[in-house]
């Protein structure tokens, strides 16, 4: 049985990995960029940019949040328009960070929990990829600075 589930596990993570390295290069018309928001030396553009750099690539979050934000689920949640994500940016760079071990639930659907963090990433990475989630997909939920996630670790 252990077999078994292991083994649908790892053809699941395989399927999702092909998924999503399917749509790797596709664009989204709701992505967005808010500069309104300003920290001293913070270019939220190049910010928003390294973020999405590290979403599709060393952060691997692509392969189970997706290209799109939306997900795998019952599996892995959404990103886009996600009340869960959107209601503590201080949780969210906690997550980046270091996964999710509890089971969350986000937008009234139940994800399990065991969600891991794969790579480490610098105070600065962290920082991007958070931006980039917090203002893609139709997110509109601001920035976090590096000192920010400096007082998650």
């Amino acid at each position: 049985m252990r077999k078994t589930i292991i083994t649908l596990v790892a053809v699941f993570f395989a399927t999702s990995l092909v998924i999503s390295l399917s749509s790797f290069n596709s664009t989204d018309d709701n992505q967005r960029v808010n500069t309104s928001i300003v920290f001293e030396d913070f270019d939220a553009e190049a910010s928003m940019a390294a973020g999405k750099a590290i979403y599709e690539g060393k952060g691997t979050c692509v392969v189970c949040h997706q290209a799109t934000g939306l997900g795998l689920p019952p599996a892995f949640p959404p990103l886009a328009k996600a009340d869960y994500l959107l209601a503590d940016k201080e949780r969210a760079i906690r997550q980046t960070m270091y996964g999710s071990k509890e089971p969350i639930t986000v937008n009234g659907n139940t994800y399990p929990g065991g969600i891991m963090t794969v790579v480490e990433l610098t105070d600065e990475e962290v920082r991007d990829v958070v931006n980039y989630i917090l203002n893609s997909w139709g997110n509109e939920a601001g920035y976090v600075s590096t000192e920010d996630v400096k007082a998650q670790r």
